[in-house]
């Protein structure tokens, strides 16, 4: 299950960014994003991600959807 907060900083040189914390079974990412509907707030989510192959794709395949990492 992902936990989501409202965080209010200033402005960011990067809109969407994600860190992972990486362990041998599995991973801790933290997502931050612009917030939907509140102009100039984002939001960040947390969550566990298996170190198996398909975690790992569904993992990039979500990250690429939020539009972390592309340019």
């Amino acid at each position: 299950m992902a936990d989501t907060e409202v965080t209010d900083q200033g402005a960011e040189l990067v809109e969407s960014v994600a860190a992972i914390d990486i362990a041998k079974a599995s991973g801790m990412v933290c997502m931050r994003l612009p917030h939907t509907s509140r102009q100039g707030r984002r939001t960040q989510e947390m969550w566990n991600v298996p170190a198996s192959t398909i975690g790992i794709l569904e993992l990039g395949d979500r990250l690429v959807c939020q539009g972390v990492g592309g340019s």
